[in-house]
């Protein structure tokens, strides 16, 4: 426990990365950390799409308005995740994802019915697939900073240029979030939160 609440003590939103490639061996293991997040019934609804030479790197910067961190680091890293259809419960996608778990397929369908009926009434399907991305994201994060290898988490850019860039079809993908990652070329910045009694209450 104190080995990773160090490394979330230390990582930080870098916004300058140094000229320092990231070993194939750590990148793998920060896509681990995503792969390895937990993901509503196990559905894993993301693909990570590694950014990594020049040409394509250029690109996403400007299709992320020219935001420092997406320019300067070695990797990004977009975190897609699939638009609302993709989750019906009688679709290949939720089949293929059920098939893979104990029990029968049909017993994970009427299990995941409900759920699946529920979001789609309230018109939250799409917000619910793209909060899955999040928590690959704050992994992917976290096992980076425990590394040495800082990230900046980018909400701002043209989603329409990041899916053409990336060749994906917005009726099928939308995007989660764009992740710069790399060694820092800034000092750490001091960690500024609310003390933890202000921002937990107990029942």
């Amino acid at each position: 426990m104190e080995e990773f609440l160090s490394a979330m003590q230390h990582r930080f939103a870098c916004k300058r990365f140094a000229d320092t490639p990231i070993p194939p061996d750590l990148l793998e293991a920060i896509l681990a950390c995503g792969r390895l997040s937990p993901s509503s019934f196990g559905l894993e609804g993301w693909h990570f799409q590694v950014m990594a030479s020049s040409e394509v790197r250029q690109k996403l910067f400007e299709a992320c308005f020219s935001q420092e961190p997406v320019g300067t680091a070695p990797i990004s890293i977009v975190i897609t995740v699939r638009t609302s259809h993709a989750y019906h419960p009688e679709g290949a996608f939720v089949r293929q994802r059920g098939e893979r778990f104990p029990g029968s397929l049909e017993d994970y369908i009427a299990d995941y019915r409900g759920y699946y009926d529920f979001l789609n009434e309230s018109g939250r399907t799409d917000c619910w697939s793209r909060s899955q991305g999040y928590i690959a994201a704050a992994n992917m994060m976290t096992g980076a900073a425990s590394v040495g290898i800082q990230s900046c988490a980018i909400e701002g850019f043209d989603e329409t240029q990041v899916l053409a860039l990336l060749g994906l079809d917005r009726q099928n993908w939308q995007v989660a979030l764009v992740i710069a990652f790399g060694y820092p070329a800034e000092p750490e910045r001091p960690k500024i939160r609310e003390p933890l009694h202000e921002l937990v209450s107990y029942f």
